[in-house]
């Protein structure tokens, strides 16, 4: 563990709950394209629960600063995002 705790609790914490909004992800977009073939309407609540599962480790490290470190928690959540235009980003680079 680093030298701070709540630095390492944080990190956890971001990285379950974002494991978290994968699974809510795949099930999501999963029962969208389902609903599409069928000629259905999907769920319309599916983008706001997406965004409370992302929203939960901020409000659970807000909440209990003394345990988790809010930046900490933050990072996981971005991470995926950040290495993505990284990698893509240097294609279109080289592309050029």
């Amino acid at each position: 563990m680093p030298l701070d705790h709540t630095v390492t609790l944080g990190l956890i914490l971001g990285a379950a709950l974002y494991y978290v909004y994968l699974l809510v992800l795949t099930r999501t977009v999963t029962a969208q394209l389902e609903a599409a073939r069928a000629g259905t309407s999907a769920n319309p609540f599916a983008f706001f629960v997406r965004m409370a599962a992302l929203a939960l480790p901020l409000l659970i490290a807000a909440k209990f600063p003394e345990h988790f470190s809010i930046l900490a928690a933050f990072a996981p959540l971005f991470i995926n995002h950040i290495v993505t235009f990284v990698v893509y980003g240097r294609k279109e680079a080289a592309a050029s």
